[in-house]
């Protein structure tokens, strides 16, 4: 996870007496002024939705608005879609409710949920400057207006902490937590074979196809898309493993 967010798994863990060892293999940057979000930020009225792929869109998106001037009045009539809890609780620390959260925490589920009421209606999805497109396809098959913008730029680490890199070749480290296939590439980089001599826990099953598609096996697979979900999996798989 990036430094920032990573309490949010460290915690649970550590509470139920695991050894936390942090390395963050993604930083998450404000995009550059000036350029699409601005933009789109001007043109806030026009959209019938906004929808929010992650809690870092929601922050960045928000913060940037403030310093434009604005507010959350600038939303006007647009109703708002969360693709999961975690989004849907960044958007209520800015005093709005989702409109929309599928019951499945992925963009599969997000496009699904939002089919029915697509066509003819005016999206603006805020994303992350790398991901899938699945969720923008979707809704433009279905007869949507979809305008995307970066709301964050995510940014591999450009080097791997040589400790914690010593002790994953040694393989002293037992789980190693994976919560996106961009940082499942990004530990691939930075780590490599050492890997194999850990155990990979995936926050859901498009992140432990990137896995496999990389050569890796996920040993745990979070069965609700969220971080305590993956604590659940990581507890349940370890118990299974004689290692709790």
């Amino acid at each position: 996870r990036p430094a920032e967010q990573a309490a949010a798994l460290a915690g649970p863990l550590a509470e139920r007496g695991a050894e936390i060892l942090m390395h963050p293999v993604i930083e998450i940057r404000s995009v550059p002024a000036g350029g699409p979000l601005d933009a789109a930020l001007a043109r806030l009225a026009q959209f019938d939705w906004l929808v929010f792929s992650s809690a870092n869109g929601v922050e960045h998106f928000f913060r940037r608005l403030l310093a434009s001037g604005r507010d959350v009045r600038a939303l006007g009539r647009a109703r708002v879609a969360a693709i999961g809890p975690a989004t849907a609780d960044a958007l209520t620390a800015w005093h709005l409710r989702a409109d929309v959260v599928p019951d499945e925490f992925r963009a599969e589920a997000l496009a699904e949920a939002l089919r029915g009421t697509a066509c003819g209606q005016k999206f603006l999805l805020l994303r992350a400057s790398r991901g899938r497109e699945v969720l923008a396809e979707s809704l433009a098959q279905a007869g949507g207006s979809v305008e995307q913008v970066v709301a964050y730029d995510s940014v591999d680490v450009a080097s791997p902490d040589p400790q914690i890199a010593a002790r994953l070749a040694a393989g002293e480290i037992d789980w190693t937590t994976v919560t996106s296939s961009a940082i499942a590439r990004s530990l691939v980089r930075l780590f490599g074979d050492a890997l194999r001599r850990t155990r990979l826990a995936s926050i859901s099953p498009i992140t432990s196809g990137t896995l496999r598609e990389l050569g890796y096996e996920p040993a745990a697979e979070a069965r609700v898309y969220t971080m305590p979900g993956l604590v659940d999996a990581i507890t349940a798989a370890s118990e299974g493993l004689g290692l709790s």
